[in-house]
Formats: C-alpha cells, sequence, structure tokens
C-alpha cells in the first residue's frame, strides 16, 4: 500500500495497492474488528489509512480473466473499507484448510483478488486461487 496525499475522506479513495516479493513495512496490516462481524486493513505506516474495495462492474458469481473493479486506498474505514473473513471449505469436513477470502461487505460476492505474476490487485466476482489468502496475526 503506497498512500498519495490521503489526508481526509475522498468518495474514490486514492493512493495504490500493488504486490511486492517481500514483506515490508508497507505489506502489513491492522486487522480491526467490527460487532457486525467485519473486518477493516489499517495500514501500519499510513496513518487512518485502510485497504478499499470498489467492486463496480464486477457481478457476483462472474469470473473476469484479469479481474476487475478497483483496490487502493482511502482516509478511514466507513463502507468500502469493511470486509469478511470466509473460510474456504476444506477438501475433506474433518480437516482445518486455514485458506480464507476476504469478500468485500458493501459489494457482496466479490472478493479480494491478487495476481502476482501480473503485479494485479483488484476484484473477482468468485472465490478462487487468486482470492485465496492465510492470514497470520502477530502480537
Amino acid at each position: 500500500m503506497a498512500k498519495v496525499s490521503l489526508l481526509k475522506l475522498t468518495g474514490p479513495g486514492g493512493g495504490k495497492v500493488n504486490t511486492q516479493t517481500f514483506i515490508g513495512t508497507f505489506e502489513t496490516f491492522i486487522l480491526e474488528r467490527f460487532n457486525d462481524g467485519t473486518v477493516s486493513f489499517r495500514s501500519t505506516v499510513f496513518n487512518d489509512v485502510y485497504l478499499r474495495l470498489d467492486a463496480t462492474g464486477v457481478n457476483q458469481g462472474q469470473t473476469i480473466p484479469d479481474g476487475g473493479g478497483v483496490v487502493n486506498c482511502q482516509f478511514g474505514s466507513l463502507t468500502s473499507e469493511k470486509f469478511r473473513v470466509i473460510q474456504k471449505k476444506p477438501a475433506k469436513p474433518d480437516q482445518y484448510a486455514g485458506i480464507v477470502g476476504i469478500e468485500s461487505n458493501a459489494f457482496p460476492g466479490r472478493f479480494l483478488r491478487v495476481n502476482g505474476a501480473k503485479d494485479q490487485v483488484n476484484v473477482q466476482g468468485v472465490m478462487a486461487s487468486f482470492e485465496e489468502w492465510e492470514i497470520l496475526v502477530v502480537g
């Protein structure tokens, strides 16, 4: 996450969310939990800046080859900055997969998507391989 002068709330958000080959400070977030079961991802570097997902143009259940929508940053956490962490169903019912999808709360059925080979961070209407995550909680 790279903030580009986000000092106040702006409708379309701003900044850039991209992929890296290492985990540095720009690649770490504070997971904020809310009473309604949603979470937000707050930057550990940029004060009050959150991950934002706008799935406009991406239909629920739709697979877009290179994804769609917009993933960027926002000052503060309102609607497009809230997500649900959805556990992937394991291959066998008695196993824990440890894999989750990060679903938009504002756009149900739309998931955060990353394709590192193409430096793409965007949105998909299904949860497939580019929409799978393992969340490591430290501290």
